[in-house]
């Protein structure tokens, strides 16, 4: 029985809260596997439109029990605590790692931001140490089909063992959602043509699941995601360093500029 421990970013200042909604539809599935929730409840300061609006963010005990009632009537149990810093990416990362949770749950932006992820975003993203799941308005629960993106034609150790990652945790959230399974591999010319068989390998997936298209990643990637309706996607970023670490996570950021869905960023 796999154990999986969700680090829930909540934060005061949003009309919505997706990432807890998506912890309701996660719990509602009443499967086997031991699942622990934390939420750390605190404001984005970058996560403004309004450059004016003010630092204070007042929330009644009512906004609390409307808040929290919710998980105590699906009788989950969790923990919870607040903060308020500067430094917001480096607060949940110290959070994550504190309470040893492996999934970081995060709403891609604001009802009144929908400019894009913030910088602090996607720091957070690069760095993490665990799964970052970016929760987006256009996935309903519950979660119907997931598609996992990979990219065989890198066939170094590091490349290869993110390949493997990606659709483990793929046949991972599949099996926990009893979803459907698509993989989808772009590639810019004939010369870079991916090997079907590898990934119908790797994946267990027959031929007319796995989606080989070519193209740029980013316009491949939601294509597909369009195509098989899909509710969540699954995206690797390269373990690189420095100037390297930017380009290599630039595809994920084209990618969730043109999806409305959940993503999964794994590292």
């Amino acid at each position: 029985m796999e154990k999986r421990k969700f680090l829930i970013i909540v934060d005061p200042s949003h009309e919505r809260h997706l990432a807890l909604e998506r912890m309701h539809d996660i719990i509602r599935q009443r499967r086997e596997w031991v699942l622990e929730f934390h939420l750390l409840i605190g404001v984005e300061p970058e996560d403004k439109a309004d450059p004016n609006t003010p630092n204070e963010v007042i929330c009644s005990r009512a906004w609390f029990n409307d808040l929290l009632d919710p998980l105590d009537e699906l009788g989950v149990s969790y923990t919870a605590e607040f903060f308020w810093a500067r430094d917001w990416r480096q607060s949940i990362a110290e959070a994550a790692e504190r309470y040893h949770c492996d999934t970081i749950m995060l709403c891609e932006s604001s009802a009144e931001h929908k400019r894009g992820i913030t910088d602090s975003k996607w720091e957070l993203v690069r760095q993490a140490k665990c799964d970052v799941v970016i929760v987006d308005e256009g996935t309903k629960g519950p979660i119907k089909c997931i598609l996992a993106a990979v990219n065989t034609q890198v066939t170094d150790e590091v490349h290869s063992a993110l390949n493997e990652k990606i659709l483990e945790r793929g046949k991972f959230l599949t099996n926990y959602f009893e979803a459907d399974f698509h993989v989808v591999n772009a590639y810019k010319d004939s010369g870079d043509f991916p090997d079907r068989g590898l990934i119908s390998r790797l994946s267990g997936l027959p031929r007319e699941k796995i989606h080989r298209d070519m193209g740029k990643p980013e316009d491949v990637i939601a294509g597909v995601a369009e195509k098989v309706n899909a509710d969540m996607v699954i995206l690797g970023i390269s373990p690189r360093q420095g100037l390297a670490a930017r380009f290599s996570s630039h595809t994920t950021e084209k990618v969730m500029e043109k999806i409305t869905i959940d993503v999964v960023a794994l590292s």
